[in-house]
């Protein structure tokens, strides 16, 4: 009897669990969908380097600088197709907008274009220009994933871009561009410095000449001299002579009186056209036979017609006697 109500416990506990109902996990998906806005790209840093990472006030031409741009773009900087940057004279310091077109005295226009190929990095300051890009030493951001980064253009100023002075000064500006817009900052208040080069490639050999003699029209005279003067603003031109001339056994001696009183001493007179009457007296320093010299162009001012005289003592040594007249470019 007792195994037998055992077993109907058994049974009962059974029937039980039987008739507890069962959970079934059931789903199903609803698509979603966003677009991001195509935002404008934004320039938030812009400015000029030099060669210690440091921010330039001063730029001279022919040297040098590192213009560096921030860029960024919500939709990543690889949304961005192109960054230019102008660097541009302001004659009044009135803080104007950028021309958009490039001149080598007013105006440099630096470009980075993604789609650029072989010119991915350019340089556009008009023709004939002295402004360069070192397109090798360009740099753009490593990762085109990011919100942000930095472009990095290294140039040089070309020889004629307008010297600063007074209120004059130049304006730098960066614009980015995607395909919905554009983003852009302005730097102002640069400087150029004053730059200047000359060169010639003539001599002045005044061939025979007779003991206590020169300084009259036509006399111990060489013109046709040619010298070319580039510069950025404006110039004087001037010239001096070296304090001794030399020869195979004596030598000459400067006199910067233009006396010529003892023995081995010379004397020059010089301008920059064959007029005798306004020739100046020629030292050893520098003295002015123009002052009026303003901006040229990429290709210089060639004053062709350049004379200079000579005057020599009473007593002079025979001998062939060689030195240097040296013509200046100076800042005025």
């Amino acid at each position: 009897m007792k195994l037998l109500k055992f077993m109907g416990i058994l049974i009962s506990l059974a029937v039980f669990f039987s008739l507890v109902p069962v959970a079934w996990a059931a789903e199903d998906t609803v698509s979603g969908s966003f677009t991001p806005t195509n935002v404008l790209p934004t320039v938030t840093v812009l400015n000029v380097y030099d060669s210690g990472n440091s921010t330039v006030t001063n730029m001279s031409p022919q040297v040098y600088y590192w213009v560096k741009v921030t860029a960024g773009d919500g939709n990543t900087i690889d949304d961005i197709d192109q960054l230019d940057v102008e660097l541009f004279y302001d004659p009044t310091g009135a803080d104007p907008a950028a021309p958009g077109v490039a001149d080598t005295q007013n105006c440099s226009i630096l470009t980075w274009d993604k789609d650029g190929g072989g010119s991915e990095w350019v340089i556009d300051a008009g023709g004939g220009t002295t402004w360069t890009i070192l397109t090798a030493n360009c740099t753009k951001p490593g990762n085109m994933t990011a919100a942000s980064g930095e472009w990095v253009f290294v140039i040089t100023v070309g020889k004629v871009a307008t010297e600063s002075v007074g209120a004059a000064n130049w304006d730098v500006y960066g614009v980015a561009t995607d395909d919905v817009g554009t983003g852009d900052m302005f730097t102002r208040d640069k400087e150029v410095l004053w730059y200047g080069e000359i060169s010639t490639g003539a001599s002045a050999n005044f061939g025979s000449v007779d003991n206590d003699s020169g300084f009259a029209d036509n006399t111990n005279e060489v013109s046709g001299i040619s010298v070319t003067y580039i510069t950025n603003g404006d110039y004087d031109q001037q010239v001096k002579s070296d304090a001794s001339w030399a020869g195979a056994s004596f030598t000459a001696n400067y006199d910067a009186t233009g006396v010529c009183n003892d023995g081995q001493e010379f004397s020059l007179r010089a301008f920059d056209s064959d007029v005798f009457g306004s020739a100046v007296q020629v030292d050893t320093t520098g003295v002015s036979i123009d002052a009026t010299g303003t901006l040229t162009a990429e290709a210089g001012n060639t004053v062709a017609t350049n004379t200079v005289w000579l005057r020599i003592a009473l007593v002079f040594q025979n001998d062939t006697y060689s030195g240097n007249i040296v013509y200046i470019i100076a800042d005025r």
